[in-house]
C-alpha cells in the first residue's frame, strides 16, 4: 500500500486522508500551519500522521496530496522542491479545481510526477466529506504518461475520473463555482425569505424543490425552466419586487439580477419576445 503525505490539513485534506485510512493505507505525514485548528483536528482524525515542517513532509512517501488553497499551491511546490524535498518518481497531486499541472512544475523539475485531481463535491467537514466522496466525479489533468495512475488514484478514493484538458480547467472550475457556491447563496436567500414569511421549516419546502430544480437544469438545461419569468408573467414579477422593496429591500438587486439571467435563458427556451420585453421593463423599474 502507498505511504501518503498531506499538505493542507483542512476539510479536503482531512477528507482524503480519512478515505485512504479507511482503505488501510498509511497517511504518514502532514504539514500545515502550526497551532491551527485544522491541523489539530487532522491529528485527532488521523493520529498516526506525523506533523512535519513543509520542507520535509514528503520525505519517504510515495504520494503527496497538496490540498492547500488555490493561490498557494505553486508556492508550496516551490518551497518543497527548493529544499530538495521531492524524490525521483514521487507522485504529487493537487486538488485545486482552477489549476492544471503547470503549477506543480517545480516538482516536475525535481523529478516528480504530477497530476491535478479535483473532486466535484462540497466538504462541510472532513468526516462528512469522506462519507460523501463515494461516486463523486473528479476532473483529472495529467500528461499521457501520468494519466493512468491519476485515474487509478481517483478510483481508489471511490470517485469517477473524467479527463479535463489543462487549458479547460479555469472554465471547468468557474462552472462548478457557479453551480455550487452561487446556488448555496441563492438558496440561503430563499431560506431567509421563507423565514420572513413565517415558514418555520424552510428546508421542508426548499429541499425537494431545489434538488429537483438543480437536477432539471443539469440534465435538461433551459428546457427545465419554470416560474413567472419563464412564463412572461410580468404582473407576478412586479408583485414580488414590490413586496421585497418593503420586506427585504436588500434582496431587490439580487432578485433583479437573477431574473435577468432567467429571462435570457427563457428566450432561449422559447419565451415570446413581446412577453419578455414586458418582464424586462418591469425589472428596469426596480433597478438601483
Amino acid at each position: 500500500m502507498r505511504t501518503v503525505a498531506v499538505i493542507g490539513p483542512g476539510r479536503v485534506g482531512g477528507s482524503l486522508a480519512l478515505v485512504l485510512q479507511r482503505r488501510g493505507e498509511r497517511v504518514h505525514a502532514v504539514a500545515g500551519r502550526e497551532g491551527s485548528t485544522s491541523l489539530d483536528a487532522f491529528a485527532r482524525l488521523v493520529p498516526d500522521a506525523e506533523v512535519r515542517p513543509l520542507e520535509t513532509v514528503a520525505d519517504g512517501v510515495d504520494l503527496v496530496l497538496v490540498c492547500t488553497p488555490d493561490d498557494v499551491v505553486g508556492d508550496t511546490a516551490r518551497r518543497v522542491a527548493a529544499a530538495d524535498g521531492v524524490t525521483e518518481g514521487q507522485r504529487w497531486v493537487h486538488t485545486s479545481g482552477g489549476h492544471g499541472i503547470g503549477v506543480l512544475s517545480p516538482v516536475v523539475a525535481a523529478g516528480g510526477r504530477v497530476a491535478a485531481c479535483h473532486p466535484a463535491m462540497t466538504f462541510p467537514d472532513p468526516v462528512a466529506g469522506a462519507d460523501q466522496l463515494g461516486g463523486a466525479s473528479w476532473a483529472v489533468t495529467a500528461t499521457d504518461a501520468d494519466l493512468g495512475w491519476a485515474h487509478d488514484l481517483v478510483v481508489d478514493l471511490g470517485g469517477a475520473p473524467v479527463t479535463v484538458h489543462d487549458h479547460d480547467r479555469t472554465l471547468y472550475h468557474a462552472a462548478l463555482a457557479v453551480g455550487s457556491n452561487a446556488t448555496t447563496a441563492v438558496v440561503t436567500m430563499a431560506r431567509d425569505l421563507l423565514l420572513g414569511a413565517g415558514i418555520e421549516d424552510p428546508a421542508a419546502f426548499l429541499g425537494p424543490l431545489v434538488t429537483a430544480s438543480a437536477m432539471g437544469g443539469a440534465t435538461r438545461g433551459v428546457d427545465a425552466l419554470t416560474g413567472p419569468v419563464r412564463r412572461g408573467d410580468a404582473g407576478t414579477v412586479a408583485g414580488h419586487l414590490d413586496e421585497l422593496a418593503v420586506s427585504f429591500p436588500e434582496a431587490v438587486g439580487t432578485y433583479v439580477a437573477l431574473a435577468d439571467l432567467v429571462l435570457l435563458q427563457a428566450l432561449r427556451a422559447g419565451l415570446d419576445p413581446g412577453r419578455a420585453d414586458t418582464v424586462r421593463r418591469t425589472l428596469d423599474g426596480h433597478r438601483t
